[in-house]
């Protein structure tokens, strides 16, 4: 399911973390999101074409080899084996690798090796057809032992996860359509860009939703381009105090996948037609914190959103992510850094005390500090300026002496992405 009011980035499996083996950077250095594949941490698009998409798929093969556990690695590679299909050629072994990490993936079920696969999906994508992939390297009959899903596989949970929405105040609304309670609240314009990777994307809109009977609401954010077939539209919706949230995307299922559908065709759909969140985009590792929306203070997006609750959500609260904590791969949040908002941007934000290396800090903190936060600092389209982060000794750039009240907190937010020892800057 496509994060509602964030750009992806870094992810939370980069850097490895239990007993898995540690991957290289290079090698794990790809996220697919909003139908496009990154780098990262810088945030660049890549532009796949027929010269790097078979390095690419190696590269994520072997990021994903890496990230196996002994046991998994163990069985990967025994399963592996039994492969029949030619590898000669550049292009057989791109459809090796792709096969072999569909198998990495069913046999690990971890969210670092479900998101390469993700990217390998993504590099195939208009190049060639993944059953034929699979016929041709003789992987039917390994792949389905191994129990690998085309991204199905919690269909059957759909109404049960629904009904666990609507039984704790969580609205699940009607369509588009049909639903009255939907509101067109606005379109962001020239705001678009500010949430977004992509920043070329330039035609957003916002719709909101209140249920008279419980208080709870949504907020869906519909984004497009022009000339880009796909469209993404997200909502959250929340019960009246956001202590839980349930997420809803415009996928659908399709045979034994899935597959994204236009804002028109979603206007008309049931919500009861949509993927179970766990079949969909990881949410997850980036909606974090005392409540479930990311938005910018300030900015059209987050009027929107702070309209639709009055009392102030407390920096102190951990939203739940509603009947998304089983295995395999619960989706959990984290206690708050600071929960008694004791100074800089812990003032008015619950953020979470995430592990090393979560996407959140990129995704979200670090591109926040450098776009709209702190509020009413940064020009409407910033310039070329040094990063408001901290350096490995704890420092900032002179000209930004003006935010300094902020320093303590991002050092201690950083502390947090990366697992590092705080280090307070000796000269500021």
């Amino acid at each position: 399911m496509a994060a509602l009011l964030v750009a992806l980035a870094i992810a939370a499996w980069w850097f490895g973390s239990g007993t898995e083996k540690t991957a290289s950077a290079d090698s794990c250095g790809l996220i697919a999101a909003y139908g496009g594949i990154f780098e990262v941490p810088s945030l660049v698009e890549v532009n796949v074409s027929d010269a790097n998409r078979a390095a690419l798929l190696k590269g994520v093969h072997s990021c994903v080899e890496a990230k196996l556990t002994a046991d998994a690695s163990a069985r990967y590679h025994a399963m592996a084996e039994r492969l029949r299909g030619p590898d000669t050629s550049a292009n057989e072994q791109a459809e090796r690798n792709f096969v072999e990490i569909e198998l990495a993936a069913a046999i690990a079920n971890t969210d670092a090796i479900v998101q390469q696969r993700q990217v390998a999906r993504q590099l195939v994508r208009g190049w060639l057809v993944v059953d034929e992939i699979i016929k041709r390297q003789g992987a039917g009959a390994v792949l389905v032992e191994s129990g690998a899903s085309a991204g199905a596989s919690h269909r059957d949970e759909v109404a049960a996860y629904q009904k666990n929405c609507t039984d704790a105040g969580v609205p699940v609304p009607g369509s588009f359509a049909t639903d009255p309670a939907w509101t067109f609240r606005e379109h962001l314009g020239s705001d678009t860009a500010i949430y977004f990777v992509r920043s070329d994307w330039n035609d957003s809109e916002v719709w909101t939703y209140k249920d008279a009977a419980s208080g709870g609401f949504c907020v869906a954010l519909v984004r497009r381009k022009a000339d880009r077939d796909e469209q993404f539209v997200g909502t959250i919706c929340t019960d009246s105090s956001q202590q839980k949230a349930c997420f809803f995307d415009n996928v659908i299922y399709d045979g034994a996948s899935t597959k994204r559908i236009s804002w028109e065709d979603f206007q008309k759909r049931s919500f009861s037609d949509l993927v179970h969140p766990k079949d969909g985009d990881f949410c997850n590792l980036c909606h974090l914190g005392n409540n479930p929306f990311i938005v910018h203070p300030g900015t059209a997006l987050g009027m929107v959103v702070r309209s639709m609750y009055a009392a102030k959500v407390p920096v102190s609260q951990k939203f739940e992510f509603l009947g998304l904590g089983d295995s395999p791969s619960p989706w959990t949040n984290f206690d708050a850094i600071d929960p008694q908002g004791t100074g800089g941007c812990f003032s008015c934000h619950g953020l979470p005390q995430v592990t090393s290396g979560s996407k959140f800090c990129a995704g979200v903190i670090e591109m926040a500090a450098n776009r709209t936060m702190p509020p009413g600092y940064w020009p409407a389209k910033p310039t070329d300026h040094a990063p408001l982060w901290p350096d490995n000794h704890g420092c900032f750039a002179e000209e930004l002496s003006p935010l300094a009240k902020y320093f303590p907190s991002l050092v201690k937010l950083k502390s947090a992405c990366t697992g590092m020892a705080e280090v307070a800057c000796p000269s500021q």
